[in-house]
């Protein structure tokens, strides 16, 4: 076991927890630690390495679960963010056809397929829990991409983008 000193961004607390280490994960050119806190009813946290204060092994061990693989632990998920409250839905992108190369050749999701292609854009169709870090991707891609479903989804964008269009509106500092 490990036993970490942590500082997530979203609390300026540093928190002492004792862990099961379970993987590490590469994203977005950024180290996590997918561990487990000491506690009978936790559920696997996602550390982010730059964030781990302190790091010391534990004379206490513990036996890795048989059950448990890092691939079905982030099997419908973008990138690291696990909420299993999110269910995994259907999701359609509408890519134009330049930027449609770009993701035929780097995938966004290991469920990607490409159900329709012209000259203008493609359709490609994704089985994922549309997350954070799924949203910020859909994001940096533009107008060179297009959420047609889930309807839900496709509201959170235009609500976002509503917002972003509020802060250009106003006068800046």
């Amino acid at each position: 076991m490990l036993d970490i000193t942590y500082q997530s961004y979203w609390n300026n607390e540093e928190n002492d927890i004792r862990v099961q280490p379970y993987c590490v994960k590469l994203f977005k050119q950024r180290w996590y630690l997918v561990a487990r806190p000491d506690s009978a009813k936790a559920k696997p946290y996602i550390f982010s390495l730059d964030r781990i204060l302190s790091l010391r092994v534990a004379d206490k061990t513990f036996r890795m679960p048989e059950d448990w693989s890092a691939k079905d632990f982030f099997k419908d998920s973008f990138g690291i963010f696990v909420d299993t409250e999110v269910k995994p839905q259907v999701v359609k992108l509408k890519v134009s056809a330049g930027q449609a190369n770009y993701i035929r050749d780097l995938r966004l999701h290991e469920s990607q397929e490409e159900i329709r292609r012209n000259e203008e854009y493609s359709i490609f169709r994704y089985r994922l829990r549309p997350q954070f870090d799924f949203i910020q991707e859909l994001l940096w891609h533009g107008s060179d991409m297009e959420v047609l479903e889930p309807q839900t989804l496709r509201e959170e964008i235009t609500r976002i983008i509503d917002s972003m269009r509020d802060n250009y509106h106003r006068e800046g500092e």
